[in-house]
């Protein structure tokens, strides 16, 4: 209190009553809710439905992990007074809101860095035209050098690293302009989300397939959009809270909680595509394939399809429809169409060998699509 002799009494009792406190806790744990159960709900769609776990899953799931780190230093820090004015939180408090705050920006940082890393290893997936991978493998460079560039400088904000927390030591420590850090750090995390958002919207405008499914699968694949928004958003409460020196506790509450929906929304963005064959379990009607013909169903059609290419469909694994059938070879010897081996034949790699036609890419993106992005296997 003695920091603000000039404050009457009755004016710091008047803003005791301003709290965001609970609106902070309230945000952080109900997207951090929603993000876990995103997850959970994926890694059941992938064992149970799909039968197959990807590298994309571990990595969304090693973010939420980080995410929850990060999201539980943000209540504790609020529980501590961030969220208050300043002069109506006790010294001995700020303390434990800037430690809390300083692991909660390392969490931070690592979660969307792995987020985009699971995302892109989902683009990895899909496009696999020669040369359309190239993209993917040079944004994944920038996100790492990025992401790593952000946690170094957070963790290394000042030297010794506990003076960013204990202001008995800030006059005696090296520490950056932590404003001028936090808008850097944020101002290339949008530009990385751009990147990642952007990337699949000229690959997938290339596929010969009907406009309407052209947009149902750029939805899917371009929610990060979403996130891009939630990042200027921050940055902007960023900019306030530089501009409010003396009263920051208050003024950072918003950027606290759009941090963590920031996370936790982009790792929901993440998982939609992935909990498309838990949607059509539950409501088969979104089945359809982004609006395959009946006459896929007819018995004559598909053996008149098999005989002119010479592919043949059979049933995959846990499948409720023909809408979940997978293409094989019809030509593969008696041997390799036992066991679970055969079911997880994909189309990926046997149309790569046998022609690079973008039409039938076409058809392969979109199956791997509804099939959750699961993970391609070769018989030899």
């Amino acid at each position: 209190m003695s920091a603000f002799p000039q404050v009457p009494p009755e004016v710091i009792a008047s803003l005791a009553k301003d709290n965001k406190s609970p609106l902070i806790i309230g945000l952080v744990a109900g997207s951090t809710g929603l993000g876990f159960i995103c997850v959970v709900l994926r890694f059941f769609s992938r064992i149970k439905l799909v039968g197959i776990v990807g590298l994309e899953d571990y990595f969304i799931a090693l973010s939420m992990v980080f995410g929850i780190c990060s999201s539980a230093c943000l209540i504790q820090g609020a529980r501590y007074g961030n969220g208050r004015h300043l002069i109506n939180v006790p010294m001995e408090n700020a303390f434990y809101i800037l430690k809390y705050l300083f692991f909660s920006i390392i969490a931070y940082h690592v979660a969307l860095t792995l987020t985009k890393f699971s995302i892109l290893l989902q683009y990895r997936r899909i496009f696999t035209l020669k040369g359309s991978r190239k993209p993917i493998y040079i944004v994944m460079g920038i996100c790492a050098a990025t992401g790593t560039t952000a946690v170094l400088t957070a963790v290394f904000t000042c030297v010794p690293v506990n003076a960013y927390w204990n202001m008995g030591l800030k006059p005696f420590a090296k520490c950056v302009n932590q404003d001028a850090m936090y808008h850097a750090n944020a101002a290339l995390n949008i530009t990385t989300d751009l990147l990642v958002a952007a990337l699949p919207v000229r690959q997938l405008w290339r596929l010969q397939i009907a406009m309407r499914q052209k947009i149902a699968l750029l939805i899917i694949l371009t929610l990060g959009w979403f996130v891009v928004i939630i990042s200027i958003i921050r940055l902007y409460f960023l900019i306030l809270v530089a501009k409010h020196p003396t009263d920051q506790t208050w003024y950072s509450g918003p950027a606290a909680y759009w941090s963590a929906l920031e996370v936790n929304l982009a790792i929901v963005c993440a998982s939609t595509p992935a909990l498309k064959p838990l949607v059509v379990k539950i409501m088969p009607i979104f089945g359809t394939r982004f609006g395959t013909s009946k006459r896929s169903h007819d018995p004559s059609h598909s053996t008149q399809n098999s005989r002119s290419n010479g592919f043949q469909r059979l049933k995959g694994k846990n499948s409720q429809s023909t809408m979940n059938e997978e293409i094989a070879i019809a030509a593969l010897p008696n041997a390799y169409r036992h066991g679970e081996a055969w079911k997880e034949i994909h189309v990926t790699r046997d149309f790569e060998q046998r022609s690079v036609n973008e039409r039938r890419l076409s058809d392969d993106s979109q199956k791997d699509l509804y099939n959750g992005f699961p993970k391609p296997m070769e018989r030899r």
